[in-house]
């Protein structure tokens, strides 16, 4: 757990909003989970066997309050009921918690409601919120939470993946590093298939270095064969590009290190090359991420194109 949650527990002295920045909702929702068992178990133990930590468990806690989003949003309408709740003393006598793991689902009107609670909780009141794109929330919500970050470190998700997972060191050195030292997320890329992913991206560079226009129909197939994870295809290449141009210009790679003799071939290619690769992969995710019925066929073809002006 977060050191300022322990000493905040330790201490008694618990604030009255926190959120967790994580690049999953499931390291976030854990870190919540890790925390409010604590809360709200008899001995301060989380020893998830007692009435309060199996109600928490439960999410039948008459103290617990948990707002998730009923769409792809958490509109006004879901948190208006917060003030009411929270202006009444906890039920079985220690703190009540709202917790909005998906914090950054959050609509503007929904956070300014939020934002007049939590400007004053009441006390023994904690507001626990998620998030993995902090962009979403607003800086009046942000100033008024301590703002933490998941807990595990690259190390630690390192020997998780190689004693959970069973991937050789390097292997998962290379996915905890690709992942920011996010275990769940790291598992998740993993399941994806994550180094089929990187191998068919590094190809599919290749071949539009290489053999240039003459490759865009086989370059995109690399790309459509995994369809469900384009945004992984699109993460996983800017990566690589990444560790080329730091490895031109330092000597060094920060994701790929099983993959040098790749990175120094393409390290050979002007940087105006690979900047400008690396620009056209960042526009096609941003677009994808505003644009949330953008024809994929479409979007890929599109910026394999726009490689295709810088290389040609």
């Amino acid at each position: 757990m977060n050191e300022i949650l322990e000493n905040a527990l330790a201490t008694g002295n618990i604030a009255g909003a926190y959120l967790i920045a994580g690049s999953s909702p499931e390291a976030t929702q854990e870190q919540i989970d890790e925390f409010l068992l604590r809360v709200f178990c008899q001995d301060r133990t989380g020893c998830k066997t007692c009435p309060g930590c199996l109600k928490y468990l439960h999410k039948n806690h008459a103290d617990l309050f948990v707002i998730e989003p009923a769409k792809s949003t958490i509109s006004i309408g879901d948190v208006r009921e917060i003030p009411a709740a929270v202006a009444k003393k906890p039920y079985e006598g220690g703190y009540q918690a709202v917790v909005i793991a998906r914090a950054d689902a959050m609509t503007p009107q929904a956070q300014n409601a939020l934002l007049k609670v939590i400007e004053e909780p009441p006390g023994h009141t904690v507001f626990m919120l998620g998030a993995q794109n902090m962009k979403n929330i607003l800086p009046t919500i942000l100033s008024r939470c301590i703002i933490l970050k998941t807990s595990f470190s690259r190390e630690e998700t390192e020997k998780l993946l190689h004693e959970e997972k069973n991937l050789p060191t390097l292997r998962a050195r290379v996915l905890s590093v690709a992942a920011k030292g996010d275990y769940h997320l790291a598992v998740s890329y993993l399941e994806k298939g994550f180094f089929d992913i990187r191998d068919d991206m590094i190809l599919a560079l290749n071949r539009l270095f290489t053999a240039r226009n003459m490759a865009t129909s086989a370059t995109l197939e690399l790309f459509l064969k995994h369809e469900g994870a384009v945004d992984l295809c699109i993460g996983a290449a800017l990566q690589y590009i990444g560790d080329v141009l730091l490895y031109k210009h330092t000597g060094e790679v920060l994701v790929s290190e099983d993959k040098l003799p790749e990175i120094a071939r393409h390290a050979k290619l002007r940087d105006y090359v690979l900047v400008n690769t690396q620009q056209a992969l960042f526009d096609c995710m941003v677009k994808r991420a505003q644009c949330a019925g953008l024809n994929v066929k479409l979007a890929l073809e599109s910026m394999l194109f726009h490689i295709l002006e810088v290389i040609l």
